[in-house]
């Protein structure tokens, strides 16, 4: 059985700040909110390759999202610190109050 297309971003690292980034229509911006939702495999598949493509972007990958208030936001805890931009975020009822604004 094949597992069900979620929605994704495509992520990276900045070659030369060394951080995360994401693909946006206008290019890579730090912000995740920015990011392009991409809806299936074939344009994922299509993004990652002209991302490998670029020279100053290393590791292209998708990211699992959730849309949260109309903006894209991680699945995985590990994502999630990334696009925060910080090396703690909120847990249990902090993160719901969180997600919620």
């Amino acid at each position: 059985m094949t597992k069900p297309f979620r929605p994704v971003v495509i992520g990276a690292n900045d070659l030369m700040q060394g951080d995360s980034i994401y693909l946006a229509a206008d290019g890579w911006v730090r912000d995740i909110s920015a990011a392009i939702v991409v809806s299936s495999d074939a344009e994922a598949e299509a993004l990652l390759s002209a991302a490998a493509a670029q020279i100053m972007v290393v590791g292209a990958y998708t990211v699992e999202i959730s849309l949260q208030a109309g903006s894209p936001w991680p699945v995985a805890r590990r994502e999630q610190i990334k696009a925060s931009r910080d090396t703690t975020i909120p847990v249990g009822p902090l993160a719901e109050t969180r997600a919620a604004a």
